[in-house]
């Protein structure tokens, strides 16, 4: 027959035996003894396994932490990208104002300036591509009484001359255009000539004035004034100052560089004459046409 399981472990069972045999004669003695030996029996069983619980829930923790920080930190990023696009709109939109507040000044100097003559204020929408500079457009057209002809005020002077003009624009042939010509006076001595474009000075943004006689007295430094023999322009409107003064080929006659008093890179505003001094179609407004 087959051993049964107390014969197999009898030793085991023996031993197991004593030892509960002991212990209880050792808490029948001690209590107290017993209670620590049984706790510290537990705490070498139960410590090691809290002290893995405990790291596991600290990591557990330590990862989740730096979740939510994580998503705190895209939170905020997302929050101060939107104020900045909200700070830079703002900005812009405060430079927006800043430049219509100066234009409305800078109009509201020139009506001041030019108060005896009938004016439109104007912006300037837009420079032809192929001729910088030299031609632009304005906002205002024939449904604003704008005509062919009329003269074109900057906030220096004289800038212009209107060329073509549709419905709600027009276009402005500037006074470095080698189309533009105009009789003009020194403001000093009241010597007369006629100043026009010229290709070769455009880029310069200078114009040239000549056609006076070998006797005028004109200076570097003149101002330089549209005069009472335009039959296009109103007198005195302010074009330049006399750069240089130069003797042509003939060794006869003279000509002389102006730089315009108007800056002609930077035009936002301008003032359209609302009048017509003369026949818009004549050689002294359209020099290369003649």
């Amino acid at each position: 027959m087959g051993m049964t399981i107390f014969e197999r472990h009898k030793r085991a069972f023996l031993l197991t035996g004593i030892f509960i045999c002991l212990t209880a004669i050792v808490l029948t003695i001690n209590p107290r003894f017993g209670s620590n030996f049984i706790s510290r029996g537990f705490s070498l069983i139960v410590t090691p396994m809290q002290r893995g619980l405990n790291s596991s829930i600290s990591w557990v923790r330590g990862h989740f932490s730096a979740l939510v920080n994580n998503q705190n930190l895209i939170t905020e990023n997302r929050r101060l990208l939107e104020e900045n696009i909200h700070l830079q709109l703002e900005n812009e939109r405060l430079q927006l104002a800043a430049k219509d507040n100066e234009a409305l000044s800078t109009l509201f100097n020139m009506h001041g300036r030019y108060s005896a003559l009938p004016t439109m204020g104007a912006r300037v929408i837009g420079f032809d591509p192929n001729d910088w500079h030299n031609s632009f457009h304005i906002d205002i057209g024939s449904n604003d009484g704008i005509k062919i002809g009329m003269a074109v005020i900057g906030d220096g002077g004289l800038i212009g001359v209107v060329r073509y003009v549709h419905s709600n624009r027009s276009q402005v042939v500037a006074i470095t255009d080698s189309r533009f010509a105009a009789a003009v006076m020194s403001y000093r001595t009241e010597d007369v000539g006629t100043v026009r474009g010229e290709v070769r000075l455009m880029q310069q943004g200078l114009i040239r004035l000549d056609h006076f006689d070998a006797s005028a007295q004109f200076m570097p430094g003149d101002e330089i004034h549209t005069s009472s023999h335009s039959s296009i322009f109103p007198r005195g409107l302010f074009i330049g100052t006399i750069k240089s003064l130069h003797t042509n080929p003939d060794g006869l006659t003279r000509h002389a560089i102006i730089e315009p008093a108007a800056n002609l890179t930077n035009i936002e505003v301008v003032l359209v004459v609302t009048e017509v001094f003369g026949d818009a179609n004549e050689t002294e407004i359209w020099a290369s046409e003649e």
